[in-house]
């Protein structure tokens, strides 16, 4: 930034000098009518205005890049040729002050030359790269450009007013004029339409009034005749010596870039202003056409032709475009139907096709087992790449004759007609399980993934529900496991019909109150004593009979149901724990709430616990959340939120300790302070050594790690005595206490205080 300060602040100044030359311009022009002042008076400010020109000229093509250098020094060249140019005219005047333009021979070469070299800068400055079929296209619009500003163009030079009778001399200045008009036109034509290379845009916006200058000179030559030192050539130098400097700032403060596009890439967008251009040329050039129609009566010949041009241009260009918009709507159409990533049908191309079929026909949905996981660990760019390879897997199985799309992240679809040699029975579903034993290649490595398939089969009416009941056995697979299929049944039918009933059934009765919570004591022992409580829910229905948490909690876990279930525990359980604290003080118990693995991937739960403990003044300590194993193994978000429950305060407590697949080294990664020794482990005490020998290491490595270990499930004193031999100091289980109402846990701490 530093390197680039110098720059604009120098641009600034020679911005400033040019406009300084105007108001001298002013000045010395109004003395000059008021007294009287040599004819060349206002020539060394011209000449002045322009070397200042060509200072910008040469500071923006330091500070440019590229092309954009080489355009400036361009435009600086011409400039000198102008400042040449200027310096012929002063003479000029000084040899023939009665004459209303005096301009030799040399100094038109030189005036005209500037001219052509400034239209040579612009022209040889590079647009955008673009497709073949793009450039045709920006071809037609500069011809429509072209014409209509031609026509403008001559038209206006052939009405504008003359100061010299016809002759070479009123040819050389009508050419003048015109080759500064197109200049103005090729530089709009670059900017709004071609592009500007490295060249700002907005540099190239301000140039383009330079077109005007040369019509407002020949009419202030008219208008001067009367006060011979009011050349309007030297008038009106110093405003495109304002013009230009200020391009040239602008082009400073845009470091040089521009909004440039590499040459060697292609490009179809266009910008959305592109097609302005040639419209507004031909709305300005109808504008003339009638002007002059109704002032003469009827159009000459010559303005007659150009019109016949510029309609035949519009009307190619017209069905050009409208070709163009076929495509793209055919480009669009593709685009809705198909992905993306794979290159495979969507999900809308394969419901379509579904809904067209008849016959015998076989679907399979298959899923990749831990995908989310694996997109976490490495990445999104490995995980697109792992989604391509398993297209091609799929495809490569199932064969040409089988429509394979991608349905949903990484679920992909298979649809088989009759013929099919995988069709029928759970043929199809087997290969696609079979296929991804297989590790997938993904770049240099080699990842075993797999799938699990959930498939059906029908005929005639029951084919297009054929993807819902495939997407049902993909459930009931999932349930059980990954790596495994699953036919349809009829009973799956019926289980999606009570899950459907149940969730409605589930939502009706958080919004009626019809969930309560009990509490299960956690004991210390040998004595038994209350520590803490689990708080467990309840459904009992109004007028039915009590649903089981083991098949309603799925049922909200799958819905998500289970967040606004959960919140409401935490706050019923904190309102308790509250009301404890209140009344028995430390002897209060601690509260273990359970936290599902659809909650911790809300990231809105920390902020939700750490309002429940503000709200009823509970310390964190007294708070323990408790989590399995399997909701945290994948890491991914839900390890971060439970580090972040970790760091409000709370206890975080590892249920069913033992089970999973990974519980050592969740040890190292999750935050935990509690572990629950599954019950299946109690169970087996004195059984024989193996048993104990399992439950005493689980009891030991929470001692060595500072963790806090409890026995779930004990049903009897023989094993609660060999549980404290083990080195177990905390237990539950109906052996100490059955799940209690909160009433009753109150109650329970009055007999004990």
């Amino acid at each position: 930034m530093r390197s680039l300060s110098r720059p604009v602040h120098a641009a600034g100044l020679i911005v400033v000098a040019a406009c300084g030359w105007l108001p001298a311009t002013v000045v010395l022009g109004v003395l000059g009518i008021v007294v009287t002042v040599p004819v060349w008076i206002l020539w060394p400010v011209a000449f002045c205005s322009v070397l200042t020109s060509v200072a910008g000229c040469l500071l923006a093509a330091r500070t440019g890049t590229a092309e954009g250098r080489t355009f400036w020094r361009r435009l600086a060249g011409a400039l000198t040729v102008l400042a040449a140019g200027t310096v012929g005219q002063a003479f000029d005047t000084v040899r023939h002050p009665t004459q209303a333009v005096a301009m030799s021979p040399v100094t038109g070469a030189l005036y005209f030359g500037a001219v052509l070299l400034a239209v040579l800068a612009l022209l040889r400055l590079p647009g955008r790269g673009r497709t073949w079929q793009a450039r045709v296209t920006l071809g037609m619009d500069v011809a429509i450009v072209g014409v209509a500003s031609g026509l403008v163009m001559i038209q206006g030079v052939d009405v504008m007013p003359v100061p010299v009778a016809d002759g070479l001399l009123a040819t050389a200045l009508r050419g003048i004029v015109l080759g500064v008009a197109t200049a103005a036109v090729v530089a709009v034509v670059k900017v709004g339409m071609s592009g500007g290379g490295h060249v700002s845009a907005r540099a190239l916006w301000i140039l383009s009034p330079a077109g005007f200058l040369g019509p407002l000179a020949m009419i202030l030559a008219v208008v001067f005749q009367p006060w011979p030192h009011l050349a309007p050539t030297a008038v009106v130098l110093p405003m495109l010596a304002v013009l230009l400097t200020s391009a040239t700032r602008a082009q400073v403060r845009s470091d040089g870039t521009g909004p440039a596009v590499a040459q060697d890439v292609r490009v179809d967008v266009r910008h959305r202003g592109i097609s302005r251009v040639p419209y507004v040329s031909v709305g300005v050039t109808a504008a003339m056409l009638l002007t002059v129609t109704l002032h003469y009566g009827y159009l000459p010949a010559g303005l007659a032709a150009g019109s016949v041009v510029l309609i035949l241009l519009v009307l190619v260009r017209q069905h050009a475009a409208l070709r163009d918009n076929g495509l793209l709507a055919d480009r669009l159409a593709d685009q809705a139907r198909y992905d993306d990533l794979t290159a495979l049908p969507n999900r809308r191309f394969f419901t379509d096709t579904l809904h067209g079929r008849t016959g015998a026909t076989t679907v399979a949905v298959c899923d990749l087992d831990d995908f989310t996981a694996l997109n976490d660990r490495l990445g999104d760019d490995t995980g697109d790449e792992i989604l391509r390879q398993a297209a091609e897997r799929i495809a490569l199985t199932v064969g040409g004759s089988a429509q394979v799309a991608r349905l949903l992240g990484d679920e992909f679809g298979v649809l088989l007609p009759a013929e099919h040699p995988l069709a029928g029975g759970t043929r199809l579903a087997e290969a696609l399980v079979h296929a991804f034993q297989a590790p997938l290649p993904v770049g240099v490595h080699d990842l075993l993934v797999t799938v699990t398939v959930g498939s059906a089969a029908g005929r005639d009416e029951v084919v297009p529900d054929l993807l819902r009941r495939a997407e049902l056995a993909l459930q009931a697979a999932q349930r059980v496991g990954a790596n495994r299929h699953q036919q349809h049944t009829a009973d799956l039918d019926a289980s999606a019909q009570h899950h459907a009933d149940l969730a409605a059934a589930l939502r009706r009765g958080l919004e009626l109150g019809e969930f309560r919570l009990v509490y299960q004591p956690i004991v210390e022992l040998p004595l038994g004593t209350l520590h803490s409580v689990e708080a467990l829910v309840r459904w009992h229905p109004e007028g039915g009979t009590p649903v089981s948490p083991a098949e309603f909690i799925p049922v909200a876990e799958q819905t998500g149901l289970i967040v606004d279930l959960g919140a409401w525990i935490l706050e019923t359980a904190c309102t308790d724990a509250a009301a404890w604290r209140d009344r028995h003080g430390e002897a209060a118990p601690r509260i273990s709430v359970n936290v599902s693995a659809r909650q911790l991937l809300d990231p809105e739960l920390p902020a939700l616990v750490a309002s429940v403990l503000h709200r009823h003044a509970l310390p964190p300590q007294q708070v323990t959340l408790e989590i399995t194993e399997t909701a945290v193994f994948a890491g991914g978000p839900a390890l971060h939120t439970v580090r972040a429950l970790r760091g409000l305060g709370v206890g975080i407590a590892l249920d069913d300790f033992g089970t999973g697949h990974s519980s050592l080294t969740l040890l190292r990664t999750c935050p935990v302070t509690t572990l629950k020794v599954d019950k299946s482990f109690i169970d087996e005490l004195n059984g024989g050594p193996e048993q104990e020998a399992i439950a005493a290491s689980l009891s030991g490595i929470a001692s060595t790690m500072g963790l806090r270990a409890v026995a779930e499930g004990v049903e009897t004193q023989a094993q609660a005595d060999r549980l404290h031999d083990l080195g177990y100091r905390f237990a539950q289980g109906f052996h100490f206490a059955r799940p209690l109402p909160a009433h009753d846990i109150d109650a329970s701490l009055l007999a004990t205080a």
